[in-house]
């Protein structure tokens, strides 16, 4: 790492720090503050649809510090003073990380699950001199004290939303696997977090490169899942390994399901039935703690948009739903998404779940109108 980007970081982790009580800060009254102003409709539409769950603020850690221009950031003791959780992304460095169970947010989703989970083991949250405050007896994380979220199972060490990067997940005994889904041409939500395959991330199961972007929604699940395999490594994640060997798990379900390729575009049904596996009998003898992770483990679903200016439609998000409830997987997944509308909708239609409210800068008065509405 450059000067440069040590001087960067080290403001950033200093404003991280501060943001309570420093110079920048200027902090709103009750009513002022957008972003409680949003949880706040949210939680009450939730509410009048007959949800007892309280929708979660993930904010981007970016927002957590004051800007030097504005002084505006968000307020996060205000909003857990306001009984909001906060989950915040997309967070890949020790240090941070440390900041930030330090300044108590509810969970934190990485790329780097490894790195992680070592951030909260050694986490001394009561300053006794003995870390692992955040562990249950067993030593795993205990989610009702800290949600450790895998960003796309492993983004930074398996090829993303694949059946490899969530076994490496588990592996890192995450509490929640968060991952994002697009629908095919027939209606099935499959996981990628853009609206094409990318030559970047995708290849034909051939082993030619793709040409151009391949529009998921002009494909059915059948010939996505035949002609396509996303195992391409990204340059800008160094880290990032697809050797087979690496991933036993992934491909002794890929052959006994009857997938291709342990690195073909999962649906999200695939990827629940997947988890289970990793709970069954087998599994809780080879490796009683990592089996009784993936029992509890939970789903974090993203609606993803298919571009910047089209709305989410409720098909995508009743697709989900369903395959959430038909997995019985209820009370163990949350519907996020930056689509204000396609939570409140989630809320009308499928009340059982929880809404994730994700954030990339403050809410504004349209999110707020939407909210409201």
């Amino acid at each position: 790492m450059s000067t440069a980007s040590l001087t960067a970081s080290a403001l950033f982790l200093a404003g991280l720090a501060a943001s309570c009580t420093g110079p920048l800060r200027t902090t709103p009254a009750p009513g002022d503050d957008a972003t409680v102003r949003l949880m706040d409709a949210a939680r009450a539409h939730a509410q009048a649809q007959g949800s007892s769950q309280r929708p979660v603020c993930s904010p981007s850690v970016a927002l957590l510090t004051p800007s030097a221009t504005s002084g505006r950031g968000i307020d996060l003791e205000r909003l857990r003073a306001a009984g909001h959780p906060v989950v915040v992304w997309t967070v890949n460095d020790l240090p941070t990380m440390r900041a930030l169970l330090q300044r108590g947010v509810d969970g934190i989703i990485s790329d780097r699950p490894d790195l992680l989970a070592q951030a909260v083991r050694d986490f001394d949250a009561n300053a006794d001199g003995t870390p692992g405050d955040l562990l249950d007896a067993d030593g795993l994380i205990d989610p009702k004290r800290f949600d450790a979220q895998g960003h796309r199972g492993a983004r930074g060490l398996r090829p993303e939303n694949t059946l490899p990067a969530f076994e490496a997940a588990l592996d890192h005994r995450m509490t929640t696997l968060e991952l994002d889904t697009v629908l095919t041409a027939d209606g099935v939500p499959v996981l990628s977090h853009d609206p094409d395959l990318s030559p970047k991330k995708c290849r034909r199961a051939d082993g030619s490169p793709l040409s151009a972007p391949v529009p998921i929604a002009s494909l059915p699940v059948a010939r996505l899942q035949s002609d396509f395999v996303c195992d391409r490594l990204l340059e800008d994640r160094p880290e990032q390994a697809n050797d087979r060997t690496l991933s036993p798990e992934a491909v002794a379900f890929a052959a006994r399901t009857g997938l291709p390729d342990a690195y073909t575009v999962p649906t999200l049904r695939q990827v629940f039935a997947f988890a289970e596996t990793q709970s069954d009998a087998e599994h809780t003898a080879r490796d009683p703690l990592r089996a009784r992770n993936a029992k509890r483990v939970r789903f974090n679903v993203e609606l993803k948009r298919t571009s910047a200016k089209r709305d989410i439609p409720p098909t995508h998000g009743d697709a989900v739903a369903q395959a959430i409830l038909s997995s019985g997987f209820t009370a163990r997944a949350d519907v996020q998404s930056f689509d204000v509308g396609a939570l409140r909708t989630m809320h009308t239609h499928h009340p059982e779940l929880r809404t994730v409210y994700l954030l990339e800068h403050l809410p504004t008065g349209s999110d707020l109108k939407v909210a409201s509405e």
